[in-house]
């Protein structure tokens, strides 16, 4: 791949290809077919051989059907013309203007009985004139997304639609279907790449969610280095194996922070908000959400922190300490990461955990080295899953740069 300087030519290009490239309609290479409005009196929750693809499962620029799910009873004959074939390329048409939550496209690979819902488009190219994945990486460029919310129809903050009749007007590269075939099988095997690691970072975190009930359900002991079992777990509250260090925290709005920018890490209820040039902290802390915290999504998604190092932390967060001589601190945050404390939650509309409230927190504590056994087990799955997911993270951003140099 060579980098070109001709005008109307992507930066980024194969060797093969010199010719400027034309421009032409979305609608001179792709059918584009908009979702139909599909009768209540049809749909139901209960999984049958026929599911709507509705805008909130292309949230993100991913097909998740396990997400918002809605079900057909059964399909007419004139509604077999919305399902989805393979190699469609489905666009969300509906969103908030200014905010990136449409104008989302997914190619769809081996679709079974999945229906086109309204407010999701759909293209479908034409045969021996585009490839489907080349198409679906050019909608995904920067040039073409700037296009598609042009078209939006609403101000700043309102719902916007864009019309399946505007998207046909939109223009994009048209290389010969040789370059397509060619990008398209390069893009694949990126594409490939990153659905390895993508697999292999959900099995390790599988393993470790299973490994984690286990271990503190006490299903799996680890035993001492003679071989012999630890001593019996003792129920402890949080107030008995750590010191809570709320009193030094200290909230900073975005315009104080930003006149201190630095390199120590702002911390709120669930991860880094900013990095300023102080620091309040500088010893292994966990921070336990007090309000905002994904209390009822624990099993999933992390309700703790575990922070080594200066930092900063503001007031949506509590700061624990490890007593040293009863709990070491990487067990203290493993203990807490993903455990339902739902029952010591206050409040309806924010749920809210109270310094007091969780200073009674009854968890189980081994013998301190059996804690350490735990902990360095535990820590060493985290470090594998952390390397997969910067290994991901490179290979998706290396794929970004791509979309933005392969095409004029």
């Amino acid at each position: 791949m060579t980098e070109a300087i001709q005008e109307n030519v992507p930066v980024l290009r194969f060797p093969e290809f010199r010719a400027n490239l034309e421009k032409t309609r979305l609608e001179n290479i792709a059918d584009l077919i908009g979702g139909f409005a599909f009768s209540s009196s049809i749909m139901t929750s209960q999984k049958t051989s026929f599911q709507l693809v509705k805008m909130s499962n292309l949230y993100g620029g991913t097909l998740n059907l396990n997400r918002n799910t809605s079900y057909l009873d059964k399909i007419g004959p004139s509604e077999k013309r919305f399902c989805i074939e393979n190699n469609d390329i489905l666009i969300s048409l509906t969103g908030t203007v200014g905010k990136r939550d449409f104008g989302y496209t997914v190619l769809v690979l081996e679709p079974i009985g999945l229906y086109l819902n309204q407010r999701v488009g759909l293209l479908r190219v034409k045969k021996d004139v585009s490839v489907a994945v080349y198409l679906s990486a050019v909608t995904k460029t920067h040039k073409f997304q700037k296009q598609f919310h042009s078209l939006a129809i609403g101000g700043t903050g309102n719902q916007a639609n864009v019309s399946l009749v505007d998207c046909r007007k939109l223009t994009i590269p048209f290389p010969s279907l040789s370059e397509q075939q060619k990008i398209a099988s390069f893009l694949s095997s990126v594409d490939e790449k990153i659905e390895r690691l993508t697999r292999k970072k959900e099995l390790l975190e599988q393993y470790k969610k299973g490994m984690m009930q286990k271990i503190f359900s006490q299903e799996f002991r680890f035993k001492d280095d003679n071989g012999n079992p630890f001593p019996d777990w003792e129920q402890k509250r949080i107030e008995e194996v750590a010191d809570c260090l709320d009193n030094k925290r200290k909230p900073l709005n975005s315009t104080e922070r930003a006149s201190i920018q630095g390199c120590f890490p702002y911390y709120g209820a669930n991860g880094q908000l900013d990095s300023i040039n102080r620091y309040i902290f500088d010893e292994p802390i966990v921070l336990l959400a007090e309000d905002g915290g994904n209390f009822d999504e624990f099993a999933n998604r992390p309700i703790a922190q575990n922070i080594v190092g200066k930092c900063w932390v503001n007031n949506h967060a509590h700061i624990l300490r490890a007593k040293l001589d009863v709990c070491i601190h990487e067990f203290l945050f493993q203990s807490l990461v993903h455990k339902d404390i739902r029952k010591y939650i206050n409040g309806s509309s924010r749920a809210k955990l109270n310094k007091s409230d969780m200073m009674t927190i009854n968890c189980g504590y081994p013998h301190p080295n059996e804690q350490q056994k735990i902990a360095d087990f535990l820590s060493s799955l985290d470090a594998k899953i952390d390397l997969v997911a910067n290994e991901l993270s490179q290979a998706q951003a290396f794929k970004k740069g791509l979309l933005q140099q392969m095409f004029v």
